[in-house]
């Protein structure tokens, strides 16, 4: 009966890009508030068919299942920064030990003098980078703080409202293309939207995989609202720096919520729920449907969040 008129209030509830044009989002909660983007209710299809050109059925991206959002909610129009997160560590006195896995020699290592505030990029980050090697407890301890400061429902983004985000109001792989960024291309749009694996990046790190076929000078984390947004106004929801989300991470879609909520249960999971690509991703895995898994003490310096609030 449930699955019944979930589809039928899907049938009669327009896709995203159909809805109505979206108020503006408010400047911020409070002075220690990141800029919220408003999204839009709507329903879309999560993950991607079997039969695509790209998929990844390990990870449980397919079969796809229908999602209905009902309400409007807000997310960061970036990525969390820096400067913001250094906010956060001086108003609170918490401070995330040293300690970032790193890519050196081929692989990513533990290098215990890394931090959020020196991933060891060729430079020092500045304050309007994206904020990297950031645990998902740190995150949530972020999103807490802001909670706190505004008196509203800030946490971070479940898996279906990111997924959702990160179309753009599209059912499209990337919100600017269908096929745009595959790695057969000869030359890739990517860079105008997302900071991924590209051309300017490979002399720097070498990855042993596909890059895009572009350059947008930035091999590392890059400042964020750097590249184009989307139609809800979310910059570098795609790449510059992987996700974290509230859901745990399982590998199929069976039994999650369909009405957006993130997937969690009593006792805590060992892997959340990581998405977007970073500036380390092949093409491939810098989608809207692309998903993965890091267990919630990582800190990785391609691991970043945004945060989202409900609406009031």
């Amino acid at each position: 009966m449930r699955a019944a008129l979930l589809l039928a209030v899907l049938a009669a509830v327009p896709a995203a890009a159909q809805q109505a044009p979206r108020a503006p989002a408010p400047a911020t909660d409070c002075p220690q508030c990141p800029v919220l983007a408003l999204v839009p209710p709507g329903s879309y299809r999560m993950g991607t068919p079997p039969d695509a050109a790209e998929v990844d059925a390990t990870t449980g991206e397919t079969p796809p299942v229908d999602i209905l959002l009902s309400r409007p909610f807000y997310v960061s129009a970036t990525e969390v920064t820096v400067g913001e997160f250094r906010r956060f560590v001086a108003d609170t006195g918490y401070d995330p030990p040293l300690g970032c896995r790193v890519w050196r020699a081929g692989q990513w290592v533990h290098d215990r003098d890394r931090s959020w505030r020196d991933p060891g990029f060729a430079q020092p980050p500045a304050d309007n980078d994206a904020v990297v090697c950031v645990s998902w407890e740190d995150a949530r301890a972020y999103a807490d703080w802001l909670a706190g400061k505004s008196g509203l429902r800030y946490r971070l983004p479940s898996e279906a409202e990111w997924e959702y985000v990160a179309r753009g109001g599209t059912s499209l792989p990337r919100f600017w293309g269908a096929e745009d960024s595959q790695e057969s291309v000869s030359v890739a749009l990517a860079c105008d939207y997302a900071n991924v694996y590209d051309r300017s990046a490979v002399d720097s790190f070498g990855f042993p995989w596909p890059n895009a076929r572009c350059s947008d000078g930035a091999p590392g984390a890059a400042a964020t609202g750097r590249y184009k947004p989307n139609a809800f106004g979310a910059y570098d929801v795609i790449g510059n720096v992987r996700e974290w989300l509230l859901d745990c991470y399982t590998t199929s879609y069976k039994g999650r919520p369909q009405d957006g909520r993130a997937w969690t249960w009593q006792g805590g999971c060992e892997l959340k729920s990581v998405r977007g690509g970073s500036w380390a991703s092949r093409p491939r895995d810098a989608r809207a449907a692309a998903r993965d898994g890091e267990a919630p003490g990582l800190r990785q310096a391609d691991l970043g969040f945004r945060v989202a609030r409900d609406y009031d």
